[in-house]
């Protein structure tokens, strides 16, 4: 059983990493898109860069102490409000032309990235939380132990 645990601890601990180094190149992305590629792109009178640049990455980052605290339900939350990203970063990669384009193919890529780890993050540090039994073999052995004469 240890062996099984320490398995899932280093799958859980790789996706973990490849969670964070994605949240932080997509978050490097924003920044590039709102910062240096096309400041003005999203420019109204009242919204200046900076202010789309924080609507963007503070989502994000209010999940980070979860991510890296290994939670699973942090992890299935984050998986949820990554697929607004990712329709965002679609949107952009084929609706705008040229150099935010480009861009918005490479964001895609990211959340992609992020949204696969983070999905089996999820499923590994959800089976540590059970001892590395799923919840479907619970279910069946709980099945399994009811006494058919009482039924």
């Amino acid at each position: 059983m240890n062996d099984t645990l320490d398995h899932l601890r280093q799958k859980a601990t790789q996706c973990k990493h490849v969670s964070v180094a994605s949240l932080l190149v997509l978050i490097a992305l924003y920044a590039a898109q709102f910062i240096w590629i096309a400041p003005n792109a999203h420019l109204t009178d009242n919204s200046p860069q900076w202010f789309m640049l924080a609507m963007y990455t503070i989502p994000l980052l209010l999940f980070a102490p979860g991510i890296i605290a290994g939670q699973a339900r942090t992890y299935a939350w984050f998986c949820f409000i990554l697929m607004l990203y990712f329709c965002d970063t679609v949107i952009t990669a084929f609706a705008v032309p040229h150099t935010l384009g480009y861009l918005g193919i490479a964001e895609s890529l990211a959340v992609v990235v992020l949204f696969s780890a983070a999905m089996y993050a999820a499923k590994w540090y959800g089976l540590i939380a059970n001892n590395g039994i799923s919840n479907r073999k619970k279910k069946n052995t709980d099945q399994d132990t009811k006494d058919p004469a009482a039924e």
